[in-house]
């Protein structure tokens, strides 16, 4: 059996543990087929919620969510009292929630779901407004030094 077969194996067997990160199972998965990417410090789980942490005060982060929000068209739903540090809106028959948790003064955690109906979600979309969240706070000086990944060539990201 190839890697990436057992790889599938061990994602169908282990279908029911929501927190099992893709990582976990190897990036064979992730890259099969679609040549799909997935930036280190991202995390997905099995039901396609993304997880990912960024050395950036909860504000900065917030603002730059709505930032992306705006950028690609993600329409705000009003906030709810009780939601504190929930964002949500709605894109084209997609309904997209998002959770902040300040893990620190300068670590965030964000959680992104994006669902299609209520057993599908699209983590392409995910993934896509994680990049533009990113790429909102990589624009901001204060922050951009913060995000720069050195890969494993040793050779500074752009």
């Amino acid at each position: 059996m190839t890697a990436s077969g057992c790889a599938v194996a061990v994602c169908i067997a282990l279908q029911g543990c929501a927190a099992l990160p893709i990582a976990a199972v190897g990036g064979a998965v992730v890259g099969s087929g679609a040549g799909a990417v997935v930036k280190t410090g991202t995390e997905y789980t099995m039901t396609g919620t993304a997880r990912r942490t960024f050395s950036v005060p909860i504000n900065a982060v917030r603002a730059a969510v709505l930032e992306a929000f705006e950028r690609t068209g993600v329409r705000l739903r009003e906030p709810q009292p009780d939601q504190g540090d929930e964002i949500a809106g709605d894109l084209h028959e997609r309904t997209v929630h998002v959770r902040l948790t300040a893990f620190s003064d300068s670590l965030t955690g964000m959680t992104l779901n994006v669902k299609r109906n209520a057993l599908v979600k699209d983590r392409a979309t995910s993934s896509e407004l994680l990049e533009q969240v990113e790429q909102v706070l990589a624009e901001n000086p204060t922050f951009a030094k913060r995000l720069r990944r050195v890969p494993h060539d040793g050779v500074a990201a752009r």
